[in-house]
């Protein structure tokens, strides 16, 4: 659900505003209203600033997970120096891998030509011979050349012959030979090079070790800054959406406070006699979202963060979808293999990562509805329990879901979502607009549910069929003027009755396409099973003939294909039903979205 909010305005003498904001910030509970969006120079600046060093401390915990690193722990006297040392180290890497790769360069320039001593080449120009290096391709070599000219063939190499040719002048011109390239080679030899590579190379592993270091041992120190920086973010915004009022001698500041958190709010304020005004949002007011949820629905906020939170005029739809995307998740995977396998992974993993809490505890539930969901089909690590001979079960098999029942059980779960959707959205606009504009949606919920109970009358002999159409022309007689006549209270009938029959066309198409959505589930319901058979299958008819290798071989071919069939098939459960949430039940609920998440001007603490 989404907490309600109360808008404050505060009035203080200028005097004692600092004070005041200290303590605003000590209680943290004013979500500070933006009334300047453009921030100064100098705000982006350190803005800049501020998400370089969270990015830094995200990259420091990336490159040492997992990692043991020796060494003896950098000390600094704040997370500042701290930073300014990583900077350091990072440039010095920077270069360091410029120079390695000129160096692999210069080697490979080198590399046809052998490992010489350029110095020996010096003292033969000081005895007036001059050496120029050639290439050419082979093809356009002549052989006459080292006949006419003083020249000599070093190698070849990938169809390119390189030769040196011997000149008694410095300045005397380069001969006109076709096809030839004269080279400029680094003025080291191959050794030289390759000693200068390792001496870099061991330079390079001293800072990389000293930035793992960095990352273990000064992590604390790091996000203590960050704190620092985004806390004197948060002070200098605060001063720039303050308000200067009565010739400077009185600040105005607005925001939004939670209404479970008025009570500590108004006892400062009242002790220390501030001036203050609280008043309910009006109707063009953006009002930021705080969402509280119980412990289950809690875990599927992080599903609907991907879209984008609600605007404070509407139902938060997370307790509502959450136990839809459960069962879906279920359904797409399916088998109570797959779903031992996340449950127990998600719970071991849940006490060793403690940051991963949420995350793992979603998996948990999505686990169990995965175990639940394939004892039902009974499909267990791909085998068909339903097609397996196992006395055990064989009292149990006629509760087991078919094939066939799957796909009708798919288009059940998808009906009821929509029109579970639908009371919602007759909710959300009573809420945001009055029950009066959901007229038209009450319509649509009479027609469909109203036609479904009679025909369910008929079909069981309940009701004749002569007050079966008494009753249909009932429902299609109250539906349609909900729908074609009062759609909109404030428009003349004629309009309603234009967009009311757009309205049945869109709906009619609309609806039809949002339910056959929900065919996705069956068929990946469907694939998971295949493809764990088809993996069985394999393991079974490529295992060889002999009782070690045997087992050995149709183990790994099982580990391999499970682990492959979990992780496509896992991924095909977790992004369909996201995606038959945010259209076909977001948009039958009259989501309309673009909330603001309520973020307090509040003091943080660190976890050292």
């Amino acid at each position: 659900m989404i907490v309600g909010m109360m808008k404050y305005s505060f009035l203080v003498y200028h005097a004692e505003y600092k004070a005041f904001l200290k303590n605003l910030k000590r209680l943290g509970v004013l979500h500070i209203e933006t009334k300047n969006h453009e921030p100064t120079p100098e705000m982006q600046e350190s803005l800049r600033g501020y998400t370089d060093l969270l990015q830094t401390i995200r990259a420091m915990e990336s490159r040492v997970e997992g990692k043991e690193v020796v060494g003896q722990k950098p000390v600094f006297e704040s997370g500042k120096v701290a930073l300014l040392r990583i900077n350091e180290i990072e440039k010095e890497l920077e270069h360091k891998h410029q120079d390695i790769s000129n160096l692999e360069k210069e080697a490979k320039q080198l590399e046809p030509w052998g490992d010489f001593d350029f110095s020996r080449i010096h003292k033969l120009s000081e005895s007036g011979l001059y050496f120029r290096f050639l290439v050419c391709r082979e093809k356009s070599f002549d052989p006459n050349w080292e006949n006419e000219h003083y020249l000599q063939v070093i190698n070849t190499v990938g169809g390119f012959i390189y030769f040196v040719l011997i000149q008694k002048d410095e300045k005397q011109e380069m001969l006109d030979l076709p096809g030839v390239d004269e080279l400029i080679l680094p003025q080291k030899s191959l050794t030289q090079i390759k000693g200068e590579q390792s001496a870099m190379s061991a330079d390079i592993k001293l800072l990389e070790n000293e930035l793992d270091l960095i990352a273990i041992h000064c992590k604390g120190q790091l996000e203590e800054f960050s704190e620092q920086l985004k806390s004197e973010l948060d002070e200098v915004n605060a001063l720039y959406q303050t308000v200067n009022e009565v010739d400077n001698h009185v600040k105005l500041i607005e925001g939004w406070v939670p209404k479970p958190k008025m009570g500590e709010l108004n006892s400062y304020l009242n002790d220390n006699k501030i001036l203050y005004v609280a008043k309910e949002p009006s109707a063009d007011d953006k009002v930021p979202v705080l969402l509280k949820n119980n412990k289950f629905a809690r875990l599927f906020e992080v599903i609907g963060d991907l879209y984008e939170l609600p605007n404070h005029n509407e139902l938060d739809l997370v307790p509502f979808f959450a136990p839809f995307y459960m069962m879906f998740f279920g359904f797409a995977l399916g088998d109570a293999g797959y779903g031992i396998l996340i449950l127990v992974l998600a719970s071991i993993f849940k006490h060793k990562k403690p940051a991963m809490k949420d995350i793992l505890g979603l998996a948990q539930w999505l686990g169990l509805a995965t175990i639940i969901f394939g004892t039902l089909t009974g499909t267990l690590f791909g085998m068909d329990l339903v097609a397996t001979e196992i006395p055990m079960l064989e009292g149990v098999k006629q509760y087991m879901i078919t094939k066939d029942n799957m796909f009708n059980l798919a288009l059940i779960l998808g009906s009821i979502q929509i029109l579970f959707g639908m009371v919602l959205k007759v909710v959300n606009i009573s809420i945001s607009r009055g029950f009066a504009y959901a007229y038209s949606t009450v319509g649509w919920l009479i027609l469909i549910i109203g036609s479904g109970i009679v025909y369910l009358l008929k079909s069981a002999g309940v009701i004749v069929d002569s007050m079966g159409e008494y009753m249909q022309n009932a429902v299609l007689i109250i539906s349609g003027v909900l729908i074609l006549f009062l759609n909109n209270p404030r428009r003349s009938i004629i309009k309603n009755f234009l967009s009311g029959l757009w309205d049945v066309y869109s709906m009619i198409t609309g609806l039809v396409g949002d339910l056959l959505s929900y065919i996705r589930l069956f068929a990946l319901g469907i694939s998971s099973a295949i493809l764990g058979f088809v993996f069985n299958d394999l393991a079974m008819s490529l295992k060889p003939d002999n009782i070690i290798l045997g087992p050995l071989v149709m183990v790994i071919i099982l580990v391999i294909g499970h682990s492959m069939t979990l992780f496509m098939s896992g991924l095909g459960a977790f992004v369909h039903p996201i995606r038959l949430t945010f259209v076909e039940f977001y948009k039958n609920a009259g989501f309309t979205g673009g909330g603001k998440a309520y973020t307090p001007f509040a003091e943080k603490m660190i976890n050292k």
